[in-house]
């Protein structure tokens, strides 16, 4: 790479799908924002060849870098790489194996590599990195460039979830079933929405050492960039601004468009998805998916596929294996049957009232399709910003981490109705009768569905106004570009 005088920028996301579609966006962003930049996106070998095909459209200004990693070194199996190859209960061995010295060798090696290719100029590189990959701070003031952290994830959410791992409030509150932030103490958080890793959490365990650590590195870097919006999160916001005490520039909602970095894996084509979509009503399809790693237990899968049938109501459905299961069936990759009522498939596509995709749905083009009318979702942050961005109310099943709090948000807006929550082992049974009502509460003909429907339709007009020209997210990823040669850098 010559020495330019360009700004070389280095994004370094997580290892899980959510985190991937966002740092692809934000590329894109950025390179709309400062199209001489040279941008590189770094991850393990596995995770790049993924990152490449997903991102095609992209290849014209954006780099790859695979940094070595070897799964059975640090106790996992040989293709895991990333959060949906790894079953939910050992994700703890995948998070520590993204901190192991190896990598962050590997790390510190392209830094500097790319610091000479800058012409020894640490000023014109700036590494972007997620937020559980904070121990780039270290490498980034050892090798004095820049610094900035990409929360994918909400504000709210966020500094929620960031008390909790670093205070554990819960602990001080053993026989309450809510409890105060001690640094946000006008926040309660109820029991119910710490999953099972935080709520056995005792300050001693891996989960808790693993936080810690990042939380740690975090508050050594010199900016942070999160994909929301001040208008949407100005509590949130304030409250993320008062914990990090760093700048804050909220560059989103960066969502995904249709052309863009698809990461649909599932047996259906988008074409097959979108003739579907096509024969039915306007409003009439409910879209169910619950992320890229997250299932249902067994039980709560039957359960909710005899409420949809239940509904009467047209549905599109991507499907996993159920909690606890292989995340790739040992029986020749086939969904086996006894995880839903007998014939239930069958009888969806007979009437042409189901269709189940087996793997990653096109979610974009579902929810941007005028056949849906609302989104059953885990409230993972890409999916609620991708729902409220093209007018789909959302009916809540968090499942973990950020979730929670997620939906707790979308409630206040009055753009969502939550229907359960959990899918861990001692997480309540499905009601079947709680979903029909919710989702006819969300998508039926009453005062209540067109309320929700109004709410949802102010935010969507929020976010297209907010990614114009002039508004207040382009704005902040201008002043971040802009600025950020010029921080005053900390040194280690």
């Amino acid at each position: 790479m010559p020495s330019d005088g360009n700004l070389r920028i280095v994004l370094f996301p997580f290892p899980a799908q959510g985190h991937f579609s966002a740092f692809l966006s934000l590329a894109a962003h950025l390179h709309d924002a400062q199209p001489t930049a040279d941008i590189s996106i770094v991850s393990t070998p596995r995770n790049v060849e993924g990152l490449r095909r997903r991102s095609s459209s992209q290849t014209r200004y954006l780099r790859f870098h695979a940094l070595p990693f070897v799964p059975a070194e640090h106790g996992l199996p040989g293709d895991a790489e990333s959060t949906d190859a790894v079953q939910p209960l050992h994700f703890i061995t995948l998070f520590e194996a993204t901190e192991s010295r190896s990598l962050q060798d590997s790390f510190d090696g392209f830094v500097r590599d790319l610091i000479a290719d800058a012409g020894a100029d640490a000023a014109r590189v700036c590494v972007i990195a997620d937020p559980f990959l904070a121990w780039t701070t270290d490498i980034a003031r050892r090798r004095g460039v820049a610094h900035a952290i990409f929360v994918s994830c909400g504000a709210f959410g966020s500094v929620v979830y960031h008390s909790l791992w670093n205070h554990l409030p819960h602990l001080r509150a053993p026989g309450d079933d809510a409890f105060c932030l001690p640094d946000h103490p006008e926040v309660t958080v109820h029991r119910s929405k710490l999953p099972p890793y935080l709520l056995h959490a005792d300050g001693t365990d891996r989960w808790s050492a693993h936080h810690r650590r990042q939380t740690s590195a975090g508050y050594d870097t010199d900016a942070i960039l999160i994909s929301t919006m001040e208008e949407l999160e100005t509590t949130g916001l304030r409250m993320l601004r008062r914990t990090m005490g760093v700048p804050v520039y909220p560059i989103g909602p960066l969502v995904r468009r249709r052309t863009e970095h698809s990461d649909h894996t599932g047996d259906h084509n988008d074409d097959y998805v979108k003739r579907w979509l096509d024969t039915q009503e306007e409003r009439s399809v409910l879209y169910i998916s619950f992320g890229s790693y997250n299932s249902l237990r067994p039980d709560q899968m039957v359960d909710l596929a005899v409420a949809l049938e239940l509904t009467g109501r047209p549905f599109i459905w991507a499907i996993r294996p159920p909690f606890g299961f292989d995340i790739e069936p040992t029986n020749g990759g086939q969904f086996s049957a006894e995880w839903l009522p007998e014939g239930f498939e069958e009888r969806m596509h007979a009437k042409n009232i189901g269709l189940l995709i087996h793997g990653l749905a096109p979610q974009v083009s579902i929810l941007a399709h005028a056949s849906t009318g609302a989104f059953l979702s885990h409230c993972g942050w890409n999916s609620v910003l991708e729902s409220m961005a093209h007018g789909v109310p959302i009916i809540a099943w968090p499942l973990t981490a950020d979730q929670f709090f997620n939906a707790q948000m979308l409630e206040e807006w009055g753009a969502c109705v939550e229907v359960s929550r959990g899918s861990w082992p001692d997480s309540p049974a499905l009601e079947r009768e709680r979903v029909v009502e919710v989702v006819d509460m969300a998508m039926g003909i009453t005062a209540k569905a067109d309320k929700i429907r109004q709410s949802v339709k102010e935010i969507q007009g929020m976010i297209s106004r907010t990614l114009e020209d002039g508004g207040s997210s382009k704005t902040a990823l201008e002043e971040f570009l802009k600025l950020h040669g010029r921080i005053m850098l900390k040194k280690g």
